[in-house]
Formats: C-alpha cells, sequence, structure tokens
C-alpha cells in the first residue's frame, strides 16, 4: 500500500480569506442558468499502472483493484435519474492506466452504459494511455466504439525517459512508440498529453519536431503539478523559461501549422470569443466545470464519487473526509449535495471563485481555476493565484496576446 500524502492546510489563524466556518445553502439544481448538467464523466477502472512515473500524484498504484461493469452502469444512470444529462456527454476512462484493464471489460461496460442513459443523449468515450500495452486486440476495440484516444509521452527519448520509467527503472519511450505506431499504421489519429519540465525548456524545437515527425495534430503541455503524492513542482522558479518555451512554440506554430499546441489554442480561441456564462442565484461566472457542482464528476473504481477537480478524489482529507461525497451503488450524485460535507466543500470553492473575480484580470478566461491546485498550492480552496493558473491560463494567453499585438503594429509586409 503506498502512503497517502498529506494535504497542507493553512492554519485558521492565519486564513487570509478570512473564511466563514458556515456552509453554503442548501443546493438546489433549479437554482443554476444553464440548467446545470454533467458534459464530462470521469471513471477510474483501475487504480494500477504498469509503470511508475516519478511525478504521478496517485496514490495505490499497484492496486490491482478493478471497477465492476455494474459500477460502471450504475455511474452512467445515477446521471439520467438525477436528470444530469444533456444533449452530449464525454467519458474519459482515467487514472491508473486504463488498458490495464481485458478488452472485454470496455465491451461489456459501454454497452452496459449505453443502456442505462438511452439514445436521448450522445455519449462519446475517450481514454488516455502510456500506449504500452496496444496491440491488435485494442485496435479493435478503439475503432468498435469510436473511442478517442490520447497517449501520454514527453517528446525525445531522454526527455520522456527521465521521468516514465518501468517499476524497474527503465525507460518506456521505445514502447511508447511502437504503441502509435500501431495506432497511426491502424489509422486511429490520437492526441498527445506531454508533462514538461525546465529540462524541456532547453529542447523547444526537438520537443516540437518530435510530435510533428510522429503524426500529432495535436498536444497538450501538463507540468509536473503538486498535487497527491507529487509534493513539488520543477516549474518553481524556472517560470520565465517557460514563457520563453510557449513563445518558441506559438512561433512554430506559426510558420507550421501541422501541429497544435492545445494551451496555445485554447488562449487564441478565448481572446474572441471568452468563455460562456453560468449563473447561479444572482452570482454570474465564465463557465469552469472545476468550480461547478456536478458539471464534471468523478467515479473511483469502487463507486465513490466526487465532483469538481478529479484530482481531489480519494486523496487525503479529514476535513472532506478523502473528498469522497458518496457511492453510486448506495445513491445518485445529487443525494450528496444534501450533506454537510459537499456544503463545506461548495462553500469553500465558491469564495476561492469570488476572491479570483475580484483579483484576477483573467477570470474572464478561467473561471475560477482548479480547486485542486489552490488546495495543493497554497493549502486552501478559497485561495486565489496558483503555478497551475500562471502555467496552464496566464502565460499562454499573455505570449498569444503579445504576439497579435506585434502582429498588429508590425509595418505591412513584414514577418
Amino acid at each position: 500500500m503506498v502512503a497517502i500524502a498529506p494535504l497542507r492546510w493553512l492554519p485558521r489563524a492565519l486564513d487570509p480569506f478570512n473564511r466563514k466556518a458556515s456552509p453554503s445553502p442548501l443546493f438546489d439544481p433549479g437554482d443554476f442558468a444553464p440548467a446545470l448538467k454533467t458534459r464530462l464523466l470521469i471513471l477510474q477502472p483501475t487504480p494500477f499502472c504498469n509503470i511508475d512515473c516519478d511525478y504521478c500524484y496517485l496514490p495505490d498504484r499497484q492496486s490491482t483493484a478493478r471497477m465492476s461493469v455494474d459500477t460502471a452502469r450504475l455511474a452512467a444512470a445515477r446521471l439520467r435519474e438525477d436528470g444530469l444529462l444533456g444533449e452530449t456527454l464525454t467519458v474519459v476512462w482515467h487514472a491508473g492506466e486504463p488498458l490495464a484493464m481485458p478488452v472485454a471489460y470496455y465491451d461489456e461496460a459501454i454497452a452496459a452504459m449505453a443502456e442505462a442513459i438511452g439514445p436521448e443523449c450522445q455519449v462519446g468515450h475517450s481514454m488516455q494511455t502510456n500506449a504500452t500495452l496496444i496491440d491488435d486486440a485494442w485496435l479493435a476495440l478503439f475503432k468498435r466504439h469510436h473511442i478517442q484516444v490520447g497517449v501520454s509521452v514527453d517528446g525525445p527519448q531522454a526527455l520522456h525517459d527521465a521521468h516514465r520509467k518501468t517499476r524497474q527503472g527503465h525507460g518506456t519511450h521505445a514502447r511508447v512508440l511502437r504503441g502509435m505506431s500501431r495506432l497511426r499504421d491502424a489509422g486511429i489519429s490520437f492526441h498527445a498529453i506531454a508533462v514538461v519540465t525546465p529540462d524541456t525548456f532547453n529542447h523547444a524545437d526537438a520537443f516540437y519536431d518530435f510530435f510533428v515527425d510522429q503524426g500529432v495534430t495535436e498536444v497538450g503541455c501538463n507540468f509536473d503539478e503538486a498535487e497527491g503524492l507529487h509534493s513539488q513542482s520543477s516549474l518553481s522558479g524556472h517560470e520565465p523559461a517557460h514563457a520563453a518555451f510557449l513563445a518558441r512554440l506559438l512561433r512554430r506554430t506559426t510558420l507550421d501549422s501541422r501541429l497544435r499546441v492545445r494551451e496555445l489554442a485554447m488562449a487564441l480561441r478565448l481572446i474572441g470569443q471568452p468563455l460562456p456564462k453560468q449563473s447561479w442565484k444572482s452570482r454570474h461566472w465564465p463557465y469552469n466545470a472545476q468550480a461547478l457542482p456536478f458539471a464534471l464528476i468523478t467515479v473511483a473504481h469502487n463507486g465513490d464519487f466526487c465532483t469538481f477537480s478529479p484530482e481531489l478524489l480519494g486523496q487525503s482529507s479529514v476535513e472532506f473526509d478523502n473528498f469522497v461525497l458518496g457511492n453510486v451503488t448506495a445513491s445518485g450524485y445529487l443525494a450528496a449535495a444534501g450533506g454537510q460535507q459537499f456544503r463545506r466543500l461548495w462553500a469553500a470553492i465558491l469564495q476561492g471563485t469570488e476572491a479570483c473575480a475580484r483579483q484576477c484580470a483573467h477570470f474572464n478566461y478561467c473561471g475560477g481555476g482548479a480547486p485542486a491546485n489552490k488546495l495543493y498550492e497554497n493549502g486552501d480552496l478559497a485561495s486565489t493565484e496558483t503555478l497551475y493558473c500562471r502555467t496552464m491560463v496566464k502565460r499562454p494567453f499573455d505570449v498569444v496576446l503579445e504576439r497579435l499585438e506585434q502582429r498588429d503594429s508590425a509595418p505591412r509586409g513584414s514577418a
């Protein structure tokens, strides 16, 4: 059993936000406009992972526990029972390594979920995988169910193998490349998610060229966040280098459109079209699934569930009972909203969102940040700016905006 790292709480006496201990008012889905719907259902079929990345935040990665098909069915059925289904729903199979489960499991689970949800909602499935286990059976499954595939790969071998290793300490890059090659040969498109570190910043062109050479059309640049078991990020003290890295990637994408960098593309889109608004009673915010109850729901292998940031579920917390709000085998999602635990959690997140609205110039492009990062970095869900905010929202936005301003001010005909 892997020990769960304790969360870092600010002492109440030092709470800079003067939080009140009272929970939020009773939850009523009818207080939201547009109507409250779940857009993203994250299922954690197993905590087990067949490799051992040194920046992983998840506990119990050696556990081989598995989600039953009936639990997956209930996770979907509860959405319908609670009226949380909209026109579309994305189901993401995540957590440990989803391909550590049998192929037959997904055939059964996807069919059971489709029956539970019914034809009124269009459901799409997605898997995030390290690609080391991909074979012909998995390729057939991806095609059979039109599953969107994301591959976790950090770029060139030296960057990737420095962190993504087997349990015996060997690099996994060659195995990941084989998996990506299988996907390409089968005609299955896929995106990539890379974890960038200060070492990556020194090799922006090699990083970009790797994904172009691999036929990847979109890459997301995550970083080693301070979450859960991973208590410190390597980006601390290297933020100017990250800005230069983003600027170089933006320059490359401007000259060569074969690769889309998720953070830069998102910033460009938001500059032209800010986030849609979500209202709760008299309060209005930009839509942010991580700060909106039940817009995003995460279900663990045993049926435990949480809403808000998916990284919260199962992490150690005395105050919030490890962020487990309920279990799909016992009740629906909205039943949890009547409990004191949910009300305390939501009250703190509301305070953090309102503080961001008052203080942050980027609020209309973010909607209040990620509660999990506020907690892990600042020790308080009601806090504001984080390294995550600066890295994933503010710097990409500012880099793109600066580039647009330079282009508009440049003499006609210049680059």
